[in-house]
């Protein structure tokens, strides 16, 4: 029975080993799914924060170059002389006409009249250059934007002295139109969009012409505290819906490094580029998922169907092997008792009728022994017609049968015998259990098989250890003794097999018989 019991047992922990198993499996699964989504996560944002990057330093560097001719002026008026000023400023001038991108080039030398190198785009061109240059003559830069008709201009006005005091006024304007394609085509890979606009909101440029002049600040969720930085490379992040894309984009907001102006740049990406990669590592993530954990449950539940079939084998096994146990315990101990019986069989008319001879010659000459040696007598056959069920008894009921029956055989032999007992006290050991009759079967034994005299004495010592009890004889064999039946011994090993004891041992060394008789807890 405890075979099955432990299958069972063995059963149940492993099925809930395998489910603690599944669990941990798809716990990490599942961390591991969302480990990859914040890295893709992750990975998205530092690349839509270097398409920023790159989309900043192309609007900066094409900004900065328009402004960078104020050095180009500064050039010509160090080699130029009075005479010659006028020519280098043309040739200046057409030059950056040559630029798709500038229009209506013009310089004035002091206050003499304004020299156009290309045609004038409208009639009254020259008067409002004229009114741009008188708002803005106490500047040496400025720059706004002007819309004639359908089209949109970055006005720029520059202002330099020569050291002999000759004033120099150079301006131009930059299609914004033009610089919206112009912008298209060199940002072509980088999938955003910028816009450029001033401290107070006012839109400088933008890729939808028109919203130019306008104020970004009440057409997006950009405020004036968007614009406030510890530093030129710090920026700010904000999702927000696009006034042009007509969708959820993720804005990136940076002042923009141009000489002499307060301008700011905002690039902005698709939300939703982004988060595709996002959404297909979570899906692709999720299938992996559910398909681990598919195939972990089909596993474990064919596994569980197979170890249920073993260990239904394995409790039929187990039921048979208990049967047969059961059965050879049976046939064991039947087999002791008929053992048993024999020996007493055997024990009681020899015993008997030597106790009796004994006491006839005791009576006449000493009545105290003879009284003594009769309470003995009747003790040790109420002893022996009253066996225990189990075979077994404890070692105190032992040791006190074989006190007396020890008393009787040396009333009998006098100095024939000698016997030693070195008892214990420990009341453990006393409680534990031996075969019933071990003791005088030893002891019977011993007197069976040997010669005692008063000359040479037959010394029986049984040592009573904690785990054993060995019952030593010096040997001094009969000669041409008959043929023993050993009954005593066979009875023993049945008894302690019967118990699960196979360390009971019979052997003759050194010129003694030893018995060792272990003890049953």
């Amino acid at each position: 029975m405890n075979f099955s019991l432990k299958n069972i047992y063995s059963g149940r922990k492993f099925f809930i080993l395998g489910i603690v198993f599944i669990g941990l499996t798809l716990l990490s699964l599942y961390i591991l799914s969302n480990l990859i989504t914040q890295i893709t996560e992750k990975s998205n944002i530092e690349r839509t924060e270097r398409n920023f990057i790159k989309r900043q330093e192309i609007v900066q560097q094409e900004f900065s170059s328009f402004l960078q001719i104020q050095n180009e002026i500064d050039r010509v008026i160090q080699i130029s002389n009075t005479q010659n000023l006028s020519d280098h400023l043309k040739v200046l001038s057409t030059i950056h006409a040559n630029d798709s991108l500038i229009k209506n080039n013009w310089y004035q030398i002091n206050n003499n009249k304004i020299e156009f190198t290309t045609s004038k785009s409208s009639t009254n061109l020259e008067s409002t250059i004229k009114d741009f240059i008188l708002k803005n003559d106490s500047k040496s830069q400025s720059g706004r934007i002007v819309q004639d008709h359908e089209n949109f201009f970055w006005r720029l006005y520059f202002k330099s002295a020569a050291a002999n005091g000759t004033i120099v006024r150079y301006g131009f304007d930059v299609d914004l139109k033009s610089l919206q394609s112009y912008f298209s085509t060199v940002g072509r890979d980088i999938p955003n969009y910028a816009f450029v606009f001033d401290e107070k909101g006012t839109i400088l440029y933008h890729p939808e012409v028109k919203l130019l002049k306008k104020n970004i600040f009440k057409l997006t969720n950009l405020t004036s505290a968007d614009t406030t930085f510890i530093n030129d490379e710090f920026f700010g992040r904000k999702i927000a819906f696009s006034e042009y894309l007509k969708l959820d984009i993720i804005r990136y907001t940076k002042r923009l490094n141009v000489k002499n102006t307060n301008w700011y740049v905002s690039a902005n990406s698709p939300k939703e580029i982004g988060s595709e990669n996002v959404n297909s590592v979570k899906k692709y993530a999720s299938l992996i998922y559910l398909i681990t954990t598919s195939i972990l449950i089909v596993f474990f539940y064919l596994f569980t169907l197979f170890n249920k079939k073993a260990f239904r084998e394995k409790a039929i096994l187990s039921k048979e092997k208990n049967k047969l146990l059961l059965e050879n315990e049976k046939i064991n101990k039947e087999k002791a008792l008929i053992q048993l019986q024999q020996l007493k069989e055997q024990i009681n008319p020899h015993f008997l009728f030597n106790s009796l001879n004994s006491l006839y010659m005791l009576i006449d000459g000493d009545t105290a022994v003879a009284r003594k040696f009769t309470l003995n007598l009747s003790k040790i056959y109420r002893y022996l017609i009253n066996p225990p069920v189990q075979n077994i008894v404890t070692l105190q009921e032992e040791l006190l049968f074989i006190e007396k029956y020890i008393f009787l055989q040396q009333t009998r032999f006098k100095e024939e015998f000698v016997f030693t007992i070195n008892n214990t006290d420990d009341e453990n050991v006393l409680a534990k259990k031996v075969p019933y009759l071990a003791f005088q079967i030893a002891i019977e034994n011993a007197i069976k098989h040997n010669i005692a005299s008063d000359e040479n004495p037959l010394v029986i010592t049984i040592d009573i250890h904690e785990d054993e009890v060995i019952i030593i004889n010096n040997l001094n064999e009969k000669q041409n003794f008959g043929g023993e039946s050993k009954f005593g011994h066979k009875y023993l090993e049945s008894i302690y097999k019967y118990y699960g004891k196979n360390d009971f041992q019979v052997f003759k060394k050194d010129g003694k018989f030893t018995c060792i008789l272990p003890l049953i807890s």
